[in-house]
């Protein structure tokens, strides 16, 4: 498949597997690495605690969890994710039947994100928490002369880059990458892979919730607005050729995207294309490739380092390849290589 890069950067982001020692925090050994993932679940547990006493106290939990899961998992990004779906029957990039184990994976995944939809919003109450106690200065008071839709489209801008970052720093971080490892072990991407997410790594993208926590005073994202974005998200993972042409190089497109789940190096970059719904954050890097050609590059991890349902016995071996993907990370002599 021809490409066509954008920067001079050969790589914006290292390979967190190749052994430099300048590519990790100084005394970083590899075999220190699962200790990222316990750290990760006991944050997690900590702020999913310090969310929960906040809520219970405001007497607001189940209204909170209730309204966030609408946002996470409602109707409308279900519905979203189903149109999605059919569309790659209709113009796939590459041919899957619609019960390949693949999806079988990725669906379970997707219920496991709804299931663990609660935990997560208890967490980003943690952290607001933590902000309004222990870092007051960082939020602004209100800003009477700005308007609303400006707030929201700054939110939305800032919310995207906090994702990039958080993105990047999973491919750059050993650590991190053997959480991150998961989402991009997939050999047969499609919408739902969107939702092959390790549990541990909403915890690694707390960070990007920062911003909006500064403007706090000025204004929430509405629901529409949130949904909206989910949506943005999911769509650039569908399995899918387009290109969206020259709003590809505004917004990550499926092909875009693709390129980031190579299984082999694009050109002679190990890493491009970390963007969630902006193709800015990546230009600005140095790691941006737009796709040109037709036929779609191999996606998923070369060596298969991450348990994987291809080559499994069967549709009976799902839950044991589910339970094995989720406990890899904290494993100790887990092999996390691969091309990142």
């Amino acid at each position: 498949m021809a490409i066509a890069a954008e920067g001079r950067s050969t790589s914006c982001l290292p390979d967190p597997t190749s052994g430099r020692p300048s590519e990790r925090p100084r005394g970083w050994r590899r075999d220190d690495a699962h200790l990222v993932a316990v750290g990760l679940t006991l944050l997690a547990g900590v702020l999913a605690f310090i969310g929960w006493s906040t809520l219970a106290g405001d007497h607001a939990l189940s209204q909170v969890l209730m309204s966030a899961e609408g946002q996470m998992v409602g109707p409308a990004l279900l519905a979203f994710v189903a149109v999605v779906f059919l569309a790659e029957r209709r113009w796939p990039a590459v041919a899957r039947p619609a019960l390949d184990r693949a999806h079988i994976v990725d669906a379970s995944y997707l219920i496991m994100f709804a299931c663990i939809g609660p935990v997560v919003t208890m967490m980003s109450t943690g952290i607001a928490n933590v902000v309004q106690h222990y870092a007051r200065f960082l939020v602004l008071r209100r800003l009477p002369v700005v308007p609303q839709a400006v707030v929201v489209a700054v939110l939305l801008v800032a919310l995207d880059a906090g994702n990039w970052a958080a993105h990047g720093a999973s491919h750059r971080w050993e650590g991190l990458w053997r959480v991150h490892a998961l989402h991009h072990s997939q050999e047969d991407m499609s919408v739902l892979t969107t939702f092959r997410t390790h549990p541990l790594s909403h915890a690694s993208y707390l960070p990007a919730l920062v911003p909006a926590l500064i403007l706090a005073a000025n204004g929430t994202l509405p629901e529409a607005a949130v949904i909206a974005y989910a949506c943005l998200v999911t769509l650039p993972h569908a399995n899918l050729r387009w290109t969206f042409g020259p709003f590809g190089r505004i917004v990550v497109s499926p092909a875009y995207h693709r390129l980031h789940h190579a299984s082999v190096p694009v050109g002679d970059r190990q890493a491009v294309n970390f963007g969630f719904v902006l193709v800015c954050w990546d230009r600005l890097a140095g790691c941006s490739v737009q796709p040109a050609g037709s036929e779609p590059v191999p996606t998923g991890i070369a060596g298969r380092s991450v348990p994987i349902e291809q080559g499994a016995a069967g549709p009976s071996r799902v839950p044991g390849i589910v339970l094995a993907q989720l406990v890899q990370p904290l494993r100790s002599r887990s092999a996390m290589g691969g091309q990142p």
